[in-house]
């Protein structure tokens, strides 16, 4: 059985963007509980996102190497709260894990249908860019002050200069809709991009800026871990990896009529 932890008081939430079409398509019998009111979850569970007491059940799954399936926001194809459908947009699932991991048998067509081009490494950039996740995300690392303790490591290895781009927030919502300067621009003259798990990673490796990354980051295939090596940094090919990425991701759609489960029971049994 897969029971789902949902905020069945908040059938607003874009949780149930994914959740009715799992309820529908999945080929186990499903229940649902209210994510605001259980503390611990049991085996073979589902989440969307560290809403209510998500983060909390997540960890002692972890702990006692229980099965958990975590759904959230997508690596390519974000949602648009202005234009929100069930073909147009994505949500990531994974397995055990809050981001995807390294899929090396996968095609590339999921990939290429979002035609992102992939420019060459950049070698002469100037300072250091740091993307840290939201507040959940370091909660869940168990590293609240990722932000400083980051600077302050980087500042030993390097004398960069350093700039900040925190999580674009606004309208109740997060992500780029909401920057009032783009990644884009952030990432003009930058000689390297440093993050715990923020997505900001695909766009600073699709434009040739090495990204270094935590050890529970989906960009360890591509990216270094090591901030004692700034000078140094990874500078590897990511097609694989970002076709393994589109392969982790489905459309509501997908979801509900079962392309989503075929892709899943392939590359996860």
């Amino acid at each position: 059985m897969l029971t789902i932890y949902a905020p069945t008081q908040n059938l607003e939430s874009k949780a149930w963007l994914v959740f009715e079409g799992i309820l529908k398509s999945w080929p186990e019998e499903t229940m649902c509980l209210d994510n605001a009111k259980a503390t611990t979850a049991v085996d073979n569970a589902m989440f969307w996102g560290f809403v209510n007491n998500n983060l909390e059940m997540v960890h002692k799954l972890e702990k006692n190497k229980q099965t958990y399936w975590f759904a959230d926001t997508p690596y390519f194809g974000r949602f648009d709260n202005n234009n929100l459908k069930k073909d147009n947009h994505y949500w990531r699932i994974c397995k055990n894990n809050i981001h995807a991991g390294l899929i090396t048998s996968c095609d590339t067509s999921r990939f290429d249908k979002f035609k992102i081009k992939i420019h060459p490494p950049k070698k002469d950039g100037k300072h250091i860019l740091v993307c840290p996740s939201s507040v959940g995300i370091h909660r869940y690392l168990n590293h609240t002050t990722w932000l400083d303790d980051t600077i302050e490591k980087i500042k030993k290895h390097t004398d960069r200069p350093i700039k900040i781009r925190l999580k674009p927030r606004g309208r109740g919502t997060s992500g780029p809709s909401e920057a009032k300067i783009s990644l884009q621009e952030d990432l003009e003259n930058a000689y390297a991009c440093v993050t715990s798990c923020s997505i900001s990673a695909i766009e600073s490796i699709c434009n040739g800026v090495p990204v270094f990354c935590h050890e529970k980051s989906f960009a360890t295939p591509v990216a270094s871990t090591k901030l004692e090596n700034i000078e140094s940094p990874t500078y590897a090919d990511p097609y694989q990896w970002l076709c393994s990425l589109a392969y982790q991701q489905f459309t509501p759609e997908e979801i509900e009529n079962k392309t989503a489960i075929k892709i899943i029971e392939k590359f996860y049994k």
